[in-house]
């Protein structure tokens, strides 16, 4: 039993995350306690750190954490579940419009059975922290593309970890995908992974090869985490009747697009929010999904697999929250609550 132990959490004050002393609650019906070992910093959560992510309306009153998505070993289970989830390695994510957001940077949560998803006894959690935000994202994005009728999709971030997994995911199921970088270094990585349509938007020729490329191969699917005038850019060299599907605003400013591509082209601007799929989808789709998910990550990840590129401890949050913003290309920054 481990439910007297202290635990530790970070609480944003005033903006801030701080690290704060937290009280144990002890466990309901249908919950599990899990010691947290691994939470990955997406952009979503330096969105959320930053003061700009989510429905304000939404998001509960009170103290706040943060962290949204992450792995961890069960230490306890309420006498409801049962005790043969104890010691398994469960996977688990926390919406910061409910009511009972708590946030997973914190060494200690109690979850509903039901909502972790259980893994071979043989995963560890630096093995499950990213069964989420990324693999799932890359999958709606295609499963969104195909049943749109794109023949093929564009992406704006194609170096980041999910940009990465994407290239991994779509050269799987062979779906043609034009992947956007900023530097040439990043090019090469992605040659590395088998991306065959890489262009550098840095180059002098990014706006005529991208209109030439995208016309050949008839993607009419742009997933955009930039925003900005960078959105506007893309959509303009795409064929008419393409749409822009805006996932994240790493541009900090606003989208902006040419009348013209709206009018005369019929060129669209849409969103693509992870949670709504979540919960519209159906318990067979979510289960298609992650069993997908889950199998890859249990024999070695190497569709959806994360690799880590440095870790670090709750009192190190905002400066893990920096690294991480400097680093997306190089691999994830993750929390360990236990360090």
């Amino acid at each position: 039993m481990e439910s007297n132990l202290s635990n530790q959490a970070i609480i944003l004050e005033d903006g801030k995350p701080v690290l704060k002393d937290i009280e144990d609650t002890p466990l309901s019906e249908g919950e599990i306690r899990v010691r947290v070992e691994a939470s990955p910093i997406n952009p979503s959560d330096q969105a959320w750190v930053a003061g700009f992510y989510g429905i304000k309306e939404l998001i509960p009153k009170g103290p706040l954490g943060a962290g949204f998505e992450g792995s961890g070993v069960v230490t306890e289970a309420h006498e409801s579940v049962g005790a043969d989830i104890v010691g398994k390695t469960v996977a688990f994510f926390e919406d910061c419009h409910n009511q009972g957001f708590q946030g997973l940077w914190r060494k200690y949560i109690n979850k509903k059975a039901s909502d972790v998803i259980q893994f071979p006894e043989h995963v560890k959690p630096d093995e499950a922290f990213a069964v989420f935000v990324n693999p799932l994202t890359a999958v709606y994005m295609i499963n969104i593309a195909k049943k749109n009728g794109h023949k093929a999709l564009i992406h704006g971030a194609a170096s980041s970890a999910l940009g990465k997994m994407l290239v991994r995911y779509a050269k799987n199921i062979d779906f043609p995908v034009i992947n956007i970088v900023r530097r040439q270094e990043q090019v090469d990585s992605l040659k590395e992974l088998g991306a065959e349509h890489i262009l550098d938007s840095s180059s002098d020729t990014f706006d005529d090869d991208l209109a030439e490329l995208s016309k050949e191969l008839g993607a009419t699917a742009y997933f955009d985490p930039i925003a900005g005038a960078f959105c506007g850019r893309v959509l303009s060299k795409m064929p008419a009747k393409s749409t822009a599907h805006v996932y994240g605003a790493l541009s900090g400013e606003a989208v902006s697009l040419n009348p013209i591509d709206i009018i005369f082209y019929q060129k669209s601007v849409t969103y693509l929010y992870l949670l709504t799929w979540f919960q519209e989808a159906s318990k067979e789709e979510q289960d298609e999904v992650f069993g997908e998910v889950i199998k890859d990550l249990s024999t070695g990840g190497n569709i959806f697999g994360t690799k880590i590129y440095k870790t670090f401890s709750l009192d190190k949050v905002v400066e893990a929250c920096g690294e991480a913003a400097k680093t997306a290309s190089l691999g994830k920054v993750i929390i360990n609550p236990q360090l």
